[in-house]
């Protein structure tokens, strides 16, 4: 009973897959990114390059500064063998970012960002045959990202480089029905912790060809050990079947990432790329915690490695000062059929993205975009086992995203 009722803890994020990115990942943190298809490893110079590409920091110049806000109205739904849909009640989320970089000589460059890359948060009607796994739940993951670049174009042109350090304070929150027989309860579990990483990344313009755009980006794993309690009500006449009231303890690494793009100008209105993202999912094996008492409990999980593919285009107007942009992404999912459950419906996903920016004045503008992942089934893997709960997951999400962006000081 103690694993059945803990292990859901740090599963982390329910539906929070339902952007562009795969497991429990977000990457929507600037319109003009999102617009398309996030495919801007090799080009984005803009302060989102932060998250994106550290290595485009030291390319702008003055200061900079964006600020952006993305609204994710997901839907998950859980059919069973019967052949009974139930759909999730999730609240749309409003997910902030705020970068800044400046130009400090001619050759650095500093900025700092924050941004939720892991998160969002899921719930499920109290008539959910999968109560007993999650009613709600929710993480946050707070990256703080200062960075530092290095223009070298006096000695290669074309070639940056940027890196920084990511400081990610995280908190964790889940209801959960509990049942025995025909009483019922319900636990409530929270934690809190910090954990630390890094990210590295290089672009580079080849002088020798011309229109052409490379970028790589490296992003490390980050360890959060959370800290937490865990409080349980059910009727008095089978409390004592459950833990006691107390602290609990466990710990989530975030996986590391690795980002190549090449992009192409046949002519300076038109920007092509393409980038591929491997995301290491391998390492999460195992979730174990530490139970009120000091016992513990390991719930296998054996999620996989991913590699998502995304394309964009961005078009400048000629007559207005406006770029519009268009981007698709394939995002298999990294969790296997045998541990899909309502706590984390993931699919693979086929996404489609559409924006645009306009030019307030040369030193100000606003990029809006619209992303949908497209609706998406899924059916449990045919084990006699595992899953505990056979049937079919699907997903679908609408990403809306605002980003308003100035320069300040540039010549």
């Amino acid at each position: 009973m103690n694993s059945k009722i803990l292990l859901p803890l740090l599963l982390t994020g329910g539906l929070t897959s339902v952007a562009s990115a795969n497991g429990f990942v977000i990457n929507e943190h600037d319109a003009a990114a999102t617009g398309r298809g996030n495919a801007v490893t090799a080009t984005d110079d803009s302060p989102s390059s932060i998250v994106y590409n550290p290595g485009g920091i030291a390319v702008g110049a003055g200061t900079n500064v964006e600020v952006s806000g993305t609204m994710v109205d997901a839907s998950g739904s859980y059919t069973d063998p019967a052949g009974v849909k139930t759909d999730t009640t999730s609240s749309p989320a409003v997910l902030p970012a705020v970068f800044v970089t400046s130009r400090v000589t001619d050759m650095i460059s500093v900025g700092v960002g924050f941004h939720l890359p892991f998160g969002l948060a899921i719930k499920w009607p109290a008539s959910s045959p999968q109560n007993e796994v999650i009613k709600e739940q929710s993480l946050r993951t707070y990256f703080i990202t200062p960075v530092v670049g290095v223009n070298l174009s006096k000695f290669v042109p074309g070639l940056s480089f940027g890196g920084g350090v990511d400081i990610v304070p995280a908190t964790v929150e889940l209801k959960r029905a509990v049942v025995f027989g025909d009483v019922v309860g319900e636990a409530h579990l929270g934690g809190s912790g910090v954990g630390v990483g890094g990210r590295v990344g290089v672009q580079f313009k080849p002088a020798f060809a011309k229109g052409l755009s490379l970028g790589a980006m490296w992003r490390s794993k980050v360890k959060i050990d959370f800290d937490g309690t865990g409080d349980f009500d059910i009727d008095p006449s089978v409390r004592g079947q459950l833990p006691p009231d107390g602290d609990i303890a466990t710990s989530v690494t975030l996986p590391q990432s690795v980002a190549g793009g090449v992009a192409y100008r046949p002519v300076p209105e038109l920007a092509l790329e393409l980038d591929a993202v491997w995301m290491g999912w391998s390492s999460f094996k195992e979730l174990k915690i530490m139970l009120p008492g000091g016992s513990e409990s390991v719930a296998v999980e054996n999620y996989k490695n991913t590699v998502s593919l995304r394309v964009g285009a961005e078009y400048g107007l000629k007559a207005v000062p406006l770029s519009i942009r268009a981007g698709y992404v394939y995002d298999p999912t990294p969790i296997p059929a045998t541990t899909v459950s309502a706590q984390l419906p993931d699919v693979d996903r086929h996404v489609v993205t559409a924006g645009g920016t306009y030019a307030l004045t040369p030193s100000y503008g606003v990029s809006a975009a619209v992303l949908a992942v497209l609706p998406v089934e899924r059916d449990t893997a045919p084990d006699l086992y595992m899953p505990i709960h056979k049937g079919t997951y699907g997903v679908s999400a609408l990403v809306l995203s605002a980003t308003f962006n100035g320069r300040f000081g540039a010549k």
